[in-house]
């Protein structure tokens, strides 16, 4: 039995995150991958994205400058694949 295995190619520009912030939510729909992977990000003790709470109760945001380094600083280089 054959079985065909689709794979989708995402591309994301480094700069394509605006100069406002984002939610965990949104930053997951453009990076198509879990909002948990976003939440991991942010605590990731070594190297985290850095994300702020505008209000004391309120949710994270994330800057899009923030957004656009953090992936330019994680991003993989073709040589090493």
């Amino acid at each position: 039995m054959m079985t065909a295995v689709m794979t989708q190619e995402y591309e994301v520009n480094v700069d394509s995150f605006n100069d406002r912030y984002y939610r965990p939510d949104e930053i997951a729909d453009m990076l198509n991958v879990d909002r948990s992977t976003v939440y991991r990000m942010i605590k990731d003790i070594a190297d985290p994205l850095p994300a702020y709470r505008i209000n004391d109760k309120g949710p994270l945001r994330v800057h899009g400058k923030d957004i656009n380094k953090y992936l330019e600083s994680h991003k993989v280089r073709p040589e090493y694949e």
